[in-house]
């Protein structure tokens, strides 16, 4: 079952949270004596049971140093492993800090500035080894990437507590191919799916709604799923699911490729978009959003189109009851 991951932290009963700012706090990149700390507890809000298995947690500390003449450059040289559950900072230097909480699936590595000059700005999180071996990929892990970035003071002589809820980056494209038995003429071998401009990496301080116009890299994908005997026979739906960094589907094809020859041909080609695949119109595009699943249903070779749902995921599962999306495409 696919999660929605938080980060939450207990809070004493006589404690409260440290403010985001401070009537005396000095401008950003200005200390005051005395050191500070902050803990945080991490854990699923399902069920309380923290990072599933796979998945790796870090926060990143960002700072502003004098020396560094441009305002808008950070320096970030405290990375720190939190995917245990809790950790407590401590002995840090009492001023203002950008922390960058992020969740990855397994195979996806810590991010790292470019040319190790630890500028924030610059940190990466390459999300290839997920993208190229998606096909072979069990469905169920949960392979999104989660992240938040807050601004915080920490006091000195005080310790930072507080509730950090991380969102998907990442969204989810969910090809609904039906009962291929029902679909389709004759006994279909292999499907495959082909997306161009695929965004690869992404940077770690990005903001959901900059996508798709930060992409750092991006590729062209295909996915090749073999159709078994047991699977053609099976009454049950069809169904490709791929995470991916949010972007428009422009070029993308659905491939279906037969056993043997039909009047259609061995390999039916559909492009994949919104509405009439079979017509002179131009099929609208389809859109993989973040922290949203856009479920794309195939309805067959005489009705001819493609159906688009988007929809959000709940706390437990990325399943959405049919009532929860927000309309036609």
């Amino acid at each position: 079952m696919k999660q929605k991951l938080t980060y939450l932290c207990t809070l004493a009963a006589l404690l409260t949270a440290t403010a985001c700012t401070h009537d005396d706090a000095p401008a950003p990149g200005g200390t005051t004596e005395g050191t500070a700390s902050a803990a945080f507890h991490i854990q699923t809000r399902a069920d309380g049971t923290g990072i599933g298995q796979g998945q790796h947690a870090w926060l990143y500390l960002a700072e502003r140093l004098p020396q560094l003449p441009d305002d808008e450059k950070l320096y970030c040289d405290k990375c720190y492993n939190v995917s245990n559950g809790a950790y407590l900072i401590e002995n840090l230097t009492a001023q203002w800090y950008k922390m960058a909480f992020i969740c990855l699936p397994e195979g996806v590595e810590a991010p790292e500035p470019a040319d190790n000059n630890h500028e924030f700005n610059d940190y990466v999180i390459d999300y290839s080894p997920v993208l190229t071996n998606q096909d072979a990929l069990n469905p169920d892990k949960d392979l999104a990437i989660y992240r938040q970035v807050i601004d915080r003071w920490l006091l000195p002589d005080k310790t930072l507590k507080e509730d950090v809820t991380l969102t998907r980056i990442t969204g989810q494209l969910v090809l609904d191919m039906g009962i291929l038995k029902d679909q389709f003429p004759g006994k279909v071998s292999q499907i495959e799916v082909t997306l161009t401009g695929v965004p690869q990496k992404v940077y770690l301080h990005d903001n959901v709604d900059e996508y798709p116009d930060n992409a750092i890299m991006t590729n062209s994908l295909s996915y090749q799923f073999i159709i078994s005997q047991e699977t053609w026979e099976s009454n049950d739906h069809f169904r490709v699911y791929l995470d991916l960094l949010p972007f428009d589907l422009t070029d993308a094809t659905v491939e279906v490729k037969h056993e043997d020859e039909t009047e259609d041909g061995a390999t039916i080609e559909f492009p994949l978009g919104a509405g009439h695949h079979g017509s002179d119109d131009t099929p609208k595009t389809i859109s993989v959003k973040a922290n949203i699943r856009t479920t794309v249903y195939f309805r067959g070779m005489e009705d001819n189109e493609f159906e688009v749902r988007y929809a959000g995921f709940d706390n437990l599962s990325i399943d959405v009851d049919g009532g929860d999306w927000n309309g036609w495409n």
